[in-house]
């Protein structure tokens, strides 16, 4: 990742020993082995993935969406396909400001997204490369199709969706803050029949009725909370400073009247209150109070989904070369960011 940011920086790569290998014919600097994340993620997996991104060099402030053009739907093999990704870019050749010519890119997309799921690639907690000069503080999402003849649909479209209205969301970017590839390349990328307002529109309403769809779990979930407790807990008052603040902190509710005090010569009101603390079992590590889950969503996401990642089956029958021949709209990097 350090040569990607250093060519989006405009300066040379910093290089450590070892870390390339000059090829002896025309002294090209082959770079290591590109790193990929490599797993396949159910839309509730990806939303958990999000929650754990650090963004170590900052919040990335876009999020910009491409198709594949090549492979297709239709050739989409899953990890092969993104076996064959990673050895496509492996084998691209780019040139420094020092005139140098590299062999492999360090970064490519963050997503690949298909039928089959949400494909982690790059490491979303960096940059990649996705669109030249547009890269710094940018995170990329492929749709897999060439949609230059087809709207995307199906577990495609509804992946993409999600996924982009989760990215969003995570980096507190809005539905209309999405860019497209083609804004800033005479690509059509992603797609002559995908068009902004559509896909803005559609993501704004996933994000409308997942939030709404949260709301109410976690009105259930609080609702189940104050039923266990049953006569422990006093009526809520509404209005006053204390109960205000409870609601706000997320707390499950009274366990005493209001009741004055002095203290220090100053008077104060005090009320008791319960909080609720969950945990999964067996992960004993992930307590959470109720006001941290309804901030989240997490217990709500975590009860639908099951644990760990799923990896989409690979087909061996098909060579990985096949999925990358002509890979004309994945993205070329020639070392010349513009």
């Amino acid at each position: 990742m350090d040569h990607v940011r250093s060519w989006l920086r405009g300066s040379p790569p910093r290089r450590e020993a070892g870390e390339g290998e000059v090829a002896q014919n025309g002294g090209v600097i082959r770079e290591p082995p590109m790193e990929i994340d490599g797993r396949c993620l159910t839309i509730e997996e990806f939303r958990e993935h999000l929650q754990g991104l650090t963004f170590p060099e900052g919040r990335p402030n876009r999020v910009f969406l491409h198709h594949t053009w090549r492979p297709t739907r239709d050739t989409w093999a899953g990890r092969t396909s993104i076996l064959g990704m990673k050895a496509y870019y492996e084998q691209q050749r780019w040139v420094d400001e020092q005139g140098r010519q590299h062999e492999g890119w360090t970064a490519g997309p963050h997503l690949f997204i298909a039928d089959d799921g949400i494909w982690l690639f790059s490491d979303l907690n960096y940059d990649g490369v996705g669109v030249a000069g547009h890269n710094t503080g940018s995170r990329h999402i492929e749709m897999v199709g060439n949609f230059d003849v087809a709207l995307p649909d199906g577990r495609t479209w509804a992946n993409t969706v999600a996924a982009t209205a989760l990215l969003l969301e995570r980096l507190g970017l809005q539905p209309e803050q999405l860019s497209f590839h083609r804004d800033y390349s005479t690509k059509t990328c992603p797609g002559r029949m995908v068009q902004k307002p559509w896909v803005i529109s559609q993501v704004q309403r996933w994000l409308d009725e997942d939030r709404a769809a949260r709301r109410a779990r976690d009105t259930a979930l609080r609702q189940r909370l104050t039923d266990l407790a049953g006569e422990l807990l006093f009526p809520a008052a509404n209005g006053t400073a204390l109960a205000d603040a409870a609601r706000q902190r997320g707390l499950l509710g009274p366990i005493s009247n209001e009741v004055p005090i002095e203290l220090g010569g100053r008077a104060y009101i005090v009320q008791l209150y319960a909080e609720a603390l969950l945990v999964p079992v067996y992960r004993w590590d992930e307590v959470a109070s109720l006001g941290e889950l309804e901030a989240t969503g997490a217990l709500a996401d975590a009860a639908s989904s099951p644990a760990g990642a799923k990896t989409a089956p690979e087909d061996q029958s098909l060579p990985i070369d096949d999925v990358t021949t002509p890979p004309y709209d994945v993205i070329r990097f020639d070392g010349k960011l513009r």
